[in-house]
């Protein structure tokens, strides 16, 4: 015969414990369960997104990664992802203002950990980014980092006599080696080098030709917060190519160092290297070998290529420039700086249809 029986004392006591632990823990791998659905069906969409944008189907894509962007319980660094490609897709679709209000809303996050990587961003969107941190900040400063020296290269003479123009693009290439090369320093921080084009252009400060004077590299490298300044001058010839570079301390405008190297053409990624760590001696800063120039090229056909890419990007002509880092990466296929670039431009690129497109559609009106 059954009987009921009421349970009582401290046998009740633990079971009614244990009864709730249960329940709470369900309750908790179930909320865990949902938010790990919830992340990837968040990862799911941005992925989708981004191969809309490789396929150049830019409005789906600007849709799709509005939606990641909005998400308030998205991941931040996928929100901040969503947000520096929806500014791609928006100057994709010639649509800046759009592109503005996305880096607004990047810049603003809280911290603003994201740093826009000229290699990979198109030239509008940098545009955009070192505007909105200007109007941030209040100057032109980058973001400090504490207890880093801050080095700003500028653009390279070039004070060759034969075959002057075929060379002409090294002076925008050889420094773009020489900041991979310093980037490997420890406690340095290197300006790189469009932030320094752009300051130059925003400030009418850029001189005849391809050479700026120490005076406005000093005053460009003191608005940009270094506490140093890299001038370079480079000869080549046939056979032979003289590299030479000054450092410049800002506050004062003493001459830290100047020396010169020289070479083969060819042996243009080891004279750099080689004077990239004199540099670095000048101002006490170690450099670390293992990551001195990791995505750049040791062939001169495809460094000239690629130097004269970047000349044509400075000068707004996106489709040569393309062509141009394309055409280095022909030479040497490992160039990962010159595959970044090509890339970049893909946005730019599609802008000037874009620009095409409403110019057309303004004059039909």
């Amino acid at each position: 015969m059954l009987t009921s029986r009421t349970f009582t004392g401290p046998s009740f006591f633990f079971l009614s414990v244990r009864w709730g632990s249960a329940l709470l823990l369900g309750a908790v791998l179930v909320s865990s369960l949902g938010g790990v659905q919830r992340a990837a069906a968040q990862q799911s969409a941005f992925e989708e997104a981004k191969q809309k944008y490789q396929f150049a189907e830019y409005e789906t894509a600007t849709s799709l990664f509005q939606k990641v962007a909005d998400n308030q319980q998205a991941d931040m660094a996928l929100r901040r992802d969503a947000l520096r490609y929806l500014a791609r897709t928006y100057i994709a679709r010639g649509q800046k203002g759009n592109a503005r209000s996305a880096i607004q809303e990047l810049v603003g996050t809280n911290p603003p950990t994201d740093y826009l990587n000229p290699d990979v961003e198109p030239p509008a969107v940098m545009d955009i980014y070192y505007r909105v941190r200007k109007e941030q900040r209040g100057d032109y400063s980058v973001q400090e980092q504490q207890g880093l020296q801050t080095l700003a290269v500028m653009d390279f003479s070039n004070n060759s006599i034969t075959r002057r123009e075929d060379y002409q693009g090294l002076s925008k290439g050889l420094p773009s080696i020489m900041i991979n090369h310093l980037t490997g320093g420890t406690d340095l921080q290197v300006i790189e080098r469009e932030r320094i084009e752009w300051l130059l252009n925003e400030l009418k400060l850029q001189k005849q030709g391809d050479k700026v004077d120490q005076s406005t590299a000093v005053r460009t490298g003191k608005l940009l917060g270094a506490n140093a300044v890299v001038f370079g001058s480079f000869i080549a010839t046939e056979n032979q190519m003289n590299v030479s570079a000054r450092v410049v301390k800002v506050e004062t405008g003493e001459v830290l160092f100047g020396d010169q190297v020289r070479g083969k053409p060819d042996e243009f990624f080891s004279l750099i290297k080689e004077l990239s760590q004199k540099v670095t001696k000048s101002i006490n800063v170690e450099m670390e070998e293992t990551k001195l120039g990791s995505e750049q090229t040791k062939s001169l056909d495809a460094m000239m290529a690629y130097s004269d890419g970047l000349s044509l990007l400075e000068a707004g002509k996106y489709r040569e420039a393309q062509g141009k880092f394309k055409q280095a990466l022909e030479y040497d296929d490992s160039f990962a700086k010159a595959r970044k670039k090509m890339k970049s431009l893909k946005p730019m690129v599609a802008s000037l249809s874009a620009d095409n497109e409403n110019a057309s559609s303004s004059s039909m009106e």
